[in-house]
């Protein structure tokens, strides 16, 4: 138990640490999706400068790598690399789907841009929330698993 809790706090650990590493590329990442995903019908425009996401984006992470971690604690290398695959889809598809969703909102609502182009700050993407929420849902699989793992069998109940 007390290498479970180990382990588990550890990979906590170890999931801030790769969101404060990682915090640049997915800006650019989501930035780039805005640009792609409205044909350029986005600029960004200002200084590019930030100090730190918000606390859900480092949680998030936390917590997506810690239960990552505890669902996969006994399993085979195939079922390890089955369930990080589907985790990193999801994930992907998701942060995909709702940076596109949400550059398309911000042109639509547009309506005194020059040319149809919207110009954003740097800082206008509420970038934490939208990775927040992408590692939460690609979580999501390994989740329900680690539940029904741990849910005892009703069948062996007696009901009078």
């Amino acid at each position: 138990m007390a290498k479970k809790i180990t382990l588990g706090i550890l990979s906590f650990i170890f999931g801030i640490v790769i969101a404060y590493f990682s915090e640049l590329f997915f800006r650019e990442f989501i930035q780039g999706i805005f640009i792609w995903s409205t044909s350029e019908k986005i600029k960004f425009v200002g200084k590019n400068f930030y100090a730190f996401s918000n606390k859900l984006y480092f949680i998030s992470f936390g917590i997506g790598l810690l239960i990552l971690t505890l669902q996969n604690l006994k399993r085979n290398l195939y079922e390890i690399f089955k369930s990080v695959i589907i985790s990193l889809i999801l994930f992907g598809t998701v942060l995909f789907g709702i940076s596109s969703i949400d550059a398309n909102f911000k042109v639509i609502e547009c309506t005194a841009c020059e040319d149809g182009i919207r110009k954003l700050n740097w800082n206008d993407v509420n970038y934490g929330l939208i990775i927040g929420i992408s590692v939460f849902v690609g979580i999501i699989p390994s989740l329900t698993k680690m539940i029904r793992r741990t849910k005892k069998p009703t069948y062996n109940k007696v009901l009078w």
